[in-house]
């Protein structure tokens, strides 16, 4: 009998949502295919030159969005559509090492920066293993124990411990602690002058080229996030790595073997590193573009969902001939045209909404959520509900199955499953959890402040059993192949915006408790 009226009260709860939600519903099924296309199609231009953040393209993507906004009504969040911040800029040239006698090349080996005002640079230090150089309380794990590394240049694996063992680190999910990015900030606390991430295609979750893609060019960095002595950051290459601990009798499986027990210690190679290279330099303003949707509830409108999705892409390969443009079309020009296409619907259903929106396109995810972080630190936390984040928004046909990255650390999990059964879609976990996805898009910037934040994304089951996401995660993603095609079905893509639309809706009019739950991945900066 319980059970009868559990189901019971789920349907009457998914009617009165299917009636609510009809409206937006309608609207999004009359937008043109034209319509649905136009916005991805000017941000995958060639024109636009790959949107780097701080050059013309950048600029103009900037300009496309907040004249969107305003060609919709939609208010700036403040006096401004825009909200700028400041980025330093270093692009190094001539880059080559040299550890323990063995010559290391760009960029088949070694891949980095020196985010120093200076027009060369020239370092050395002795080289330490200091494991997956991870500390964390939480799985009370910590590589580096007492060793001083200051003046040191670390090597360190990237992913984490226990992948074969659930209650270590989440096993084969990898968490916040497992991503280079907490890498290089955790060498930076202990002093170390350089970091080497070594590079395979199963820790990192990509290959090499993603790598040397990411990391030849410019590198941006917010100015108070360089107040440290860590002066070199970058990659080595196994194959490479592999050459220099021959030359010293180093097994590296060993080293492997020692970092996978909580007893490891820093381990020193006993040789020395010199890295030189060559540094130009810049500090510019960019900026995120933030519009409004002021609720109609008094009760609730000074709270508000946040819609966000990144601008930026990688540029341009300078010198290169033929194709040189990273067009970025899918990453993330397709996500920030969802966020455009809920944009428009929910103006038009303003007077239906009680919490009030915010449109966030922000600027320099690619260089490691910067614009979002920016963002993030600046607003009352404790006014923003949840985040929404598009990011690679898929645009191929229906899938049978959809999934919110990252919506399993809060409550938004159990409300996306409940408007999912009424699309008649099955909730997923995407199969390169490996990878850590949720840690490498902006809604990571927003979760670390404690709001609960998801990447919404339909999922990969494809008809003829085809996952379109993942091959396009591990073939055209960050290469210049990533290009505007005019054939795409964009079935899956108004699939997710159709969800966020009714997850938005659903959140309206029921008010539910949104809150993180279960032990945390990361730690919660508030």
């Amino acid at each position: 009998m319980r059970r009868f009226q559990i189901v019971l009260i789920i349907t009457l709860i998914l009617l009165k949502s299917s009636i609510f939600s009809q409206d937006m519903t309608a609207m999004l099924n009359q937008l043109s295919r034209r319509q649905l296309q136009a916005d991805m199609e000017f941000l995958g231009m060639d024109l636009l030159e790959g949107r780097a953040p701080g050059t013309r393209g950048g600029s103009l993507a900037e300009h496309y969005v907040k004249a969107v906004l305003k060609g919709l009504d939609i208010a700036p969040f403040g006096d401004s559509y825009f909200h700028p911040f400041t980025l330093k800029g270093y692009l190094v040239s001539g880059l080559s090492a040299d550890i323990a006698g063995i010559s290391l090349t760009f960029p088949d080996d070694i891949v980095g920066t020196c985010p120093r005002d200076r027009a060369s640079f020239d370092i050395s230090g002795d080289m330490i293993f200091a494991g997956y150089g991870i500390c964390s309380d939480t799985w009370s794990w910590d590589d580096y124990k007492d060793v001083d590394v200051q003046g040191k240049i670390v090597l360190v694996r990237v992913n984490e411990p226990g992948r074969d063992n659930p209650e270590l680190f989440e096993g084969e999910s990898l968490t916040y602690y497992g991503r280079w990015t907490y890498k290089i900030e955790e060498a930076a606390r202990r002093g170390a002058k350089g970091i080497l991430l070594i590079h395979t295609d199963e820790t990192a979750g990509y290959a090499w080229h993603v790598v040397r893609n990411s990391w030849s060019g410019e590198e941006l960095y917010l100015p108070q996030t360089l107040e440290n002595d860590l002066w070199f950051r970058g990659w080595i290459s196994e194959p490479a790595l592999c050459k220099v601990l021959a030359s010293g009798n180093i097994e590296l499986d060993a080293l492997y073997s020692e970092s996978e027990k909580t007893s490891f210690k820093p381990i020193s190679l006993k040789s020395t590193a010199h890295i030189h290279g060559r540094i130009e330099y810049r500090q510019f303003e960019t900026q995120n573009v933030v519009g409004y949707i002021r609720g109609s509830d008094p009760a609730y409108a000074d709270k508000a969902i946040l819609l966000s999705a990144h601008t930026d892409h990688l540029g341009m390969i300078p010198g290169k001939s033929g194709d040189n443009i990273y067009n970025g079309a899918i990453d993330n020009g397709s996500a920030v045209a969802a966020m455009l296409s809920a944009a428009r619907v929910l103006k038009a259903c303003q007077d239906s909404l009680r919490y009030s929106v915010i449109i966030l396109g922000c600027q320099a995810e690619e260089s490691g959520l910067l614009g979002s972080y920016q963002f993030a630190n600046e607003i009352d936390a404790d006014k923003i509900i949840c985040n929404f984040n598009f990011e690679s928004t898929p645009v191929w046909e229906k899938t049978r199955d959809f999934m919110g990255i990252g919506a399993r650390y809060s409550t938004l999990e159990d409300l996306l499953k409940i408007v999912l059964i009424d699309e008649g879609l099955d909730y997923s976990y995407f199969s390169m959890r490996n990878s850590g996805f949720f840690y490498r898009s902006d809604q990571f910037s927003f979760a670390r402040k404690g709001i609960p934040g998801i990447w919404i994304t339909a999922g990969e089951c494809y008809e003829g059993g085809k996952n379109r996401l993942r091959d396009f995660f591990t073939g055209n993603y960050h290469t210049v192949d990533d290009e505007y095609d005019p054939n795409w079905q964009l079935e899956s893509y108004v699939q997710t915006v159709s969800v966020t639309l009714r997850l938005i809706d659903y959140i309206n009019k029921y008010h539910p408790d949104i809150r993180w739950k279960g032990r945390m991945t990361f730690p919660v900066d508030k």
